[in-house]
């Protein structure tokens, strides 16, 4: 409630000092928040930055996953699995890719173009010819909101687990 007039030198002001403190400390808390997105965005949690890459290595560590720990709807997103030279003693390598992951994906690219490529109970499987060591690299366009988690499996090893958060 304001209060009545003060003269203060040749001024009369109407001042309620605790509205200006709830003031100030909302203030306050609006600055704290704009300040902890400036460090999220340096840190790379909507774009590039130390946070932004992340990779996941198999318990054998036969195979290591390297991909965007945050993505964007429709923009693209990359997952590189790198292949140890165990993984390709035969020169083909079975690559299974979690049904429910994928299906919140548009496949734009697979580097190297997969052999064989169908439909598993657990997932999609794709046949890649491999020398060793070597990168299989998925370009995908994500159609899926909010966390994603995925699971990728390489011949017999596996399943890896990763998760992925895809901002608007």
């Amino acid at each position: 409630m304001a209060s009545s007039p003060v003269r203060i030198g040749d001024l009369e002001i109407n001042q309620d000092l605790d509205v200006q403190r709830r003031t100030w400390t909302l203030q306050r808390i609006g600055w704290a928040g704009m300040a902890l997105i400036v460090l999220a965005a340096l840190a790379g949690v909507f774009g590039d930055g130390p946070l932004a890459l992340t990779e996941v290595t198999d318990d054998r560590q036969i195979f290591r996953l390297w991909y965007d720990r945050f993505g964007r709807y429709e923009g693209e997103s990359v997952l590189q699995l790198v292949l140890a030279p165990e993984t390709t003693t035969t020169n083909q390598v079975t690559v299974e890719i979690d049904r429910t992951y994928w299906t919140c994906h548009a496949v734009e690219h697979i580097s190297p173009e997969p052999l064989i490529s169908s439909i598993g109970i657990g997932g999609f499987l794709y046949t890649f010819e491999t020398n060793a060591p070597s990168a299989i690299v998925f370009r995908l366009r994500p159609k899926c909101l909010g966390a994603l988690d995925g699971r990728i499996r390489v011949n017999d090893a596996g399943p890896l687990h990763f998760h992925q958060f895809m901002f608007p």
